[in-house]
């Protein structure tokens, strides 16, 4: 029987989010909340969520939606837009094969800076997650565990994509372990974004079969969110359906004996 981690992530997107997700959390939907702190609103979740002791809190570092955090100092073209946002996630794939070692320190520098709100606020980051997942590149992993030591966070998502759960990937195996690591990784990682094509039925199947530790992820919206920023690609419509459709998954998976 798995154990589950119920994740809801981009936290700090918007003060509706976090809203959201707090009621998940109270009604018993969602364990662990990862904060985005390069949005204005993670000083609303971060106080907001605080108060949760029973809510696994942790970050969602970004390097694809919204501005570093960081002081803008040298432009660098392989991350940032003219007006220094953030490239897109394809963008941070493709051009990662061609980091210079300024680039990949300046990197360093500002996933550093985004944890650096969480502990300037006396809060201890429990988990490390990144946005598009970002962590699969060889490269960012390697810094991204290298903060997780730092910071004694007690786990990381899993990286592998072969470790997820989805409508399409027939080859799914466990997330392998890491030698000597001082934090864990659950050993599957399912997006409900990525399997909203399955029954609710044939999801949680899916589900039930595993073993070992399995993080689903959401991201959570209310129905109207007047803040919710335009050029964000997946937009409050399509998580509405999400939640929904994770509050259904539960339901469902609580009947099923499985424990949340």
């Amino acid at each position: 029987m798995p154990k589950l981690i119920i994740t809801a992530d981009d936290c700090g997107l918007t003060e509706g989010i976090n809203q959201t997700v707090y009621d998940l959390h109270q009604q018993g939907y969602i364990s662990a909340a990862s904060v985005m702190t390069n949005f204005p609103a993670h000083c609303h979740a971060l106080e907001l969520y605080r108060g949760c002791p029973d809510l696994d809190l942790g970050i969602h570092l970004s390097l694809t939606d919204g501005h570093p955090v960081t002081a803008h100092g040298v432009h660098h073209p392989h991350l940032l837009n003219e007006d220094f946002s953030f490239r897109s996630n394809l963008s941070l794939y493709i051009r990662s094969h061609f980091f210079s070692a300024g680039t990949v320190n300046w990197i360093r520098q500002e996933l550093n800076a985004q944890l650096r709100r969480f502990t300037d606020l006396g809060i201890q980051p429990r988990h490390i997650s990144t946005h598009h997942h970002f962590h699969a590149i060889p490269l960012l992993r390697r810094i991204v565990h290298e903060l997780a030591e730092r910071y004694a966070v007690d786990w990381v998502r899993s990286h592998d994509f072969r470790a997820s759960v989805s409508a399409h990937n027939f080859l799914l195996r466990r997330q392998r372990e890491l030698r000597h690591a001082k934090f864990t990784m659950p050993d599957y990682v399912s997006a409900i974004q990525a399997c909203m094509s399955l029954s609710v039925e044939d999801y949680c199947a899916r589900i039930a079969r595993l073993t070992g530790a399995v993080e689903i992820i959401a991201h959570p919206s209310p129905a109207q969110d007047a803040d919710f920023p335009s050029d964000m690609h997946y937009g409050t419509r399509q998580r509405y359906a999400e939640t929904q459709y994770l509050i259904r998954v539960i339901d469902r998976l609580r009947e099923l004996g499985i424990a949340t």
